[in-house]
């Protein structure tokens, strides 16, 4: 299982079978889509300005689109997921 935090209490979790989106810390399941009908990932990066921390902003597009901005220290995690998904929905 992978759980990729957002930076506002969000977070995607994959079980292997489907993609969830979870909202306040895990307490409300938003979405739910089964990893067959994944179609693409699109990721952002918007480095940090004046002194603030850069973040990625992620947009996955399945039957439902689900985003999420993530802090910069996420992105190995990121990939993992990507990799996951892609490799999932073949």
């Amino acid at each position: 299982m992978i759980e990729l935090k957002g930076l506002n209490g969000e977070s995607l979790v994959f079980d292997g079978a489907t993609l969830a989106k979870f909202r306040h810390n895990g307490l409300d399941e938003a979405a739910r889509n089964p990893v067959s009908t994944f179609r693409e990932v699109q990721v952002r990066h918007k480095p940090g300005k004046r002194g603030k921390e850069g973040r990625y902003d992620v947009m996955v597009a399945m039957s439902s689109f689900m985003a999420l901005s993530i802090a910069e220290d996420a992105k190995p995690l990121l990939d993992e997921l990507v990799a996951a998904l892609e490799a999932g929905s073949r």
